[in-house]
């Protein structure tokens, strides 16, 4: 039924419980008088619409086939349909609808389905069945005859084959599959057997394994071709046909001792297959045997490739026939798109046979000596990218494997020529122990080092042409990589002969000045990204001239003015931000360099860098800078206090000189001046360092100058802006000038220092009170009490207790009465707004 349905809501068409009154879903009730009437109401339309499919199946044109027989006793009519008259709306009997004794249920989403239990079942019985043979043949055989064993295997055989083709006749379509795999199973073991059993002499088992592999193939090709009372083909001998053809290729290769004329064969017949299938329209069958000959066509490919590699002489090659079979492999790889008659296919199969055939030809100079390989790589690979250039589009696909191929070993021969330079470098490569004209020497180059250059340049050709079309458009952007490409190839093929290390080194920062140059004068990504080549080079030319100081100065020097131009004046944010990175380091390294030429000691290095990156940070207030600024000062300080004389009279000289380029940074800029707090930790550190290091009793000749220098910053910094407070700009010299002397009087509190202090003390205060500043008032004011507290404090034993307690009782009335003041200020305030309307 399609509407009056007793187990569905009438309403939302969900299953109703059993007995249940009300819908659970949309809670209609479903035993109300009205559900009864709309239950009639909707068996009528059923009955209705019977009739109505009836009347039209018999008015539809001739399709005897189609049209549905007419109940007995009723005539078919010609004119329009009559009806019976429609029941009473209104029953005169109640009735109610029926229910289920159980409810309907869907099957859960995990269950197995119901197709899938004949495919599990005959899918097993099919295994049992094959195991159950090879058991019988294992432990039976013996015991038969040469009749009884030919009897069972072709009766099992043929008995499985039959039964498979009735089945699938009759529409058993998974019956027939299992059992048609349990044919070709039992086929296999037939030849296994006879072979085992030496019906066809003393083979051996990679021959017996190639005989299975090939009647099984021939057994299922047929079998999966054929169609069975207009009943689709049956797909698993489509499939074993494949796997068969794989099997009887490697049978075939360990059969013979000509496994690459057995494995083209085999591709041959994994060929004709092929076709086949593709004229019969068998998809699972041209699959499975395009699957089985690409692998036997990559098996043989690559196995003549090996032997090509490994014997790559011209007899080898063209006599005992591996390149031969190379080009029959590339031949091999046009087939496919042949077959399906696909241009993309068929141009992407032509440029691997290009690639196997250039190997072919190219080979036999593997044996010869390193300039020749060179050469003939650089020659194939440069004509392949020249084709990249000229073919038309379509054809250019032809081109891409075999000038991949070729960057790929001139990238190779570039990296062992690179190497070769490096290992040059490394045997110079003590940190300022060199003169400037230290010079390269062993080992020598493997490779030819002049085809460096055109090498590179070919592969740069080779991936600027892959889109020709954007390469003629970014032309200008090309041609300045190649620039750069050529300079780097230049520098190392220069480090592989004998010549000074200044050569490379030069050629190297040249690079690097044309790549801040490009930086400055380009836009958007290309500026970033010539930034940053920069800065890599510069940093290359750095590492590579560490063997020499005046090398590290004269190619540095430049490099470090390059990034500090292109730090402030680039047009780029990022670009500025890249050389703000590198600058410190530049710049430091060049600064230590310098020390050492103009000192020759490597002690006092430290300072030099510290002054160098500290103006460079106070130039350019950027935390791009400042940060690699604060790094590089701080790795070249250990260095020059290991090798220093008095390392603690170094070490407070260098913290003298930091803190005060903290304080300046503090006090020229006013997004830094939480560094005035670093400074002033930094110069009462580097104080105590030094006088803790000469055991000096009077700190003033150390700290009142550097004091008098950051208040005089501080004094110019409060002229020039209304906006800085006293506390920012006189604070750090200030307490410079009277902690270190508050500390000594601690020390010796009735002396000349304490009443000089004192004074000191006084005068600031009375300064900061008429000026109105609050650094000098505070500091004078503070220092001043612990001056004279630390006066009193040998006097106060001697005073009587009771002036203590009197002192402390004048303290507290004191306290108290100003309190209780506030509080009555506190109420008439509160009283007088009570009183405003």
């Amino acid at each position: 039924m399609r509407y009056a349905d007793p187990l569905l809501c009438p309403d939302c068409r969900t299953a109703l419980p059993t007995g249940a009154p009300v819908c659970p879903t949309c809670s209609l009730l479903v035993r109300h008088p009205l559900a009864v009437d709309l239950f009639g109401t909707l068996q009528r339309a059923d009955g209705i619409l019977a009739r109505l499919r009836t009347a039209s199946d018999a008015a539809a044109p001739a399709a005897p086939a189609l049209t549905a027989p007419m109940p007995a006793g009723r005539a078919p009519s010609t004119g329009l349909p009559s009806y019976p008259p429609p029941p009473p709306t209104t029953p005169t009997t109640p009735r109610t609808p029926p229910t289920s004794p159980t409810s309907p249920t869907s099957p859960g989403p995990g269950g197995v389905s119901f197709a899938s239990v004949p495919k599990i079942l005959l899918g097993l019985g099919a295994f049992c069945l094959l195991v159950a043979a090879v058991i019988f043949l294992a432990v039976s055989w013996s015991s038969l005859g040469v009749g009884g064993r030919t009897a069972v295997l072709a009766g099992l055989t043929l008995t499985a084959g039959v039964a498979a083709l009735l089945l699938h006749r009759i529409g058993l379509r998974i019956a027939g599959e299992s059992l048609v795999v349990v044919a070709l199973g039992m086929l296999a073991l037939d030849v296994v057997g006879a072979g085992a059993a030496d019906w066809f002499g003393d083979l051996g088992a990679a021959t017996i394994a190639c005989a299975a592999g090939g009647v099984v193939a021939l057994a299922a090709v047929p079998l999966g071709l054929v169609r069975v009372a207009a009943q689709p083909r049956l797909v698993a001998p489509q499939v074993v046909a494949g796997i068969a053809l794989l099997v009887g290729y490697v049978g075939a290769v360990g059969a013979t001792d000509h496994w690459l004329l057995a494995g083209h064969l085999v591709v041959a017949v994994g060929i004709a297959v092929v076709l086949l299938a593709r004229r019969a329209d068998a998809p699972v069958l041209l699959w499975s045997g395009a699957a089985a000959t690409g692998l036997g066509w990559l098996g043989t490919a690559g196995a003549g490739f090996v032997e090509s590699v490994l014997t790559p002489d011209l007899h080898e090659l063209w006599v005992e026939g591996s390149g031969w079979s190379l080009l029959v492999s590339a031949a091999a790889l046009l087939v496919p798109g042949a077959v399906a008659r696909h241009r993309d296919v068929l141009l992407a199969g032509a440029s691997g046979a290009a690639m196997l055939v250039t190997v072919v030809l190219t080979l036999p100079c593997v044996d010869t000596d390193a300039r020749t390989v060179g050469l003939v790589a650089l020659g194939t690979t440069a004509a392949w990218v020249l084709a990249l250039g000229v073919l038309p589009r379509p054809a250019r696909v032809v081109a891409f494997a075999p000038a991949g191929a070729g960057c790929l070993v001139l990238l190779s021969l570039a990296l062992e020529t690179t190497g070769t330079a490096l290992d040059r470098w490394s045997n110079v490569s003590e940190v300022f122990d060199r003169p400037f004209g230290v010079r390269l020497t062993s080992p020598e180059a493997a490779t030819e080092p002049l085809l460096l250059v055109p090498s590179l340049l070919t592969v740069l050709g080779c991936v600027a042409l892959v889109d020709r079309g954007r390469a003629r458009r970014a032309l200008p952007a090309w041609g300045r990589v190649a620039g750069l490409v050529t300079g780097v190839g230049v520098a190392t093929t220069v480090a592989t002969y004998d010549v000074p290390l200044a050569a490379p080194l030069a050629v190297l920062t040249i690079v690097a000045l044309g790549a801040l140059g490009l930086a400055l004068l380009t836009t958007g990504v290309e500026a970033t990204t010539w930034a940053v080549v920069g800065a890599v080079t510069a940093a290359g030319v750095g590492m590579g001239a560490m063997p020499s100081e005046a090398l590290v100065l004269a190619n540095l020097a430049p490099l470090a003015a390059a990034l500090v131009v292109l730090a402030v004046l680039g047009r780029q944010p990022a670009t500025r931000v890249v050389a703000g990175i590198g600058a410190p380091a530049a710049l430091g390294l060049a600064a230590a360099a310098a020390a050492v030429v103009v000192a020759d000691d490597a002690a006092w290095v430290s300072v030099p860098v510290l002054l160098a990156v500290g103006v460079l940070a106070l130039a350019l207030p950027r935390l791009e800078v400042e940060v690699p600024a604060v790094v590089v000062a701080g790795l070249a300080f250990p260095v020059s206090l290991a090798t220093a004389a008095d390392p603690g009279g170094y070490a407070a000289l260098w913290l003298t000189v930091a803190g005060c380029l903290f304080g300046a940074t503090a006090l020229l800029h006013e997004a830094r001046r939480a560094c005035a707090i670093a400074g002033t930790a930094l110069l009462l550190l580097a104080s105590w360092v030094r006088l803790a290091d000469l055991d000096v009793t009077a700190p003033e000749p150390y700290t009142l100058p550097l004091a008098v220098g950051l208040a005089g910053l501080g004094l110019w910094r409060l002229q020039r802006s209304a906006a800085v407070g006293t506390l920012e700009a006189l604070l750090p010299g200030l307490l410079l000038a009277t902690v270190p002397s508050l500390l000594w009087v601690f020390g010796d509190p009735v002396s000349l220092r304490a009443l000089a202090l004192g004074a000191g003390c006084l005068a600031l205060t009375i300064a900061g009170a008429a000026l109105r500043w609050s650094a000098p008032l505070v500091v004078g004011a503070s220092i001043g009490a612990a001056v004279v507290l630390r006066e009193l404090g040998p006097y106060a034993g001697e005073f009587p207790k009771w002036v203590w307690i009197g002192l402390a009782g004048a303290l507290l009335t004191v306290v108290g009465i100003t309190w209780e003041r506030r509080l009555l200020d506190v109420r008439q305030a509160v009283g007088f707004l009570g009183r405003l309307r």
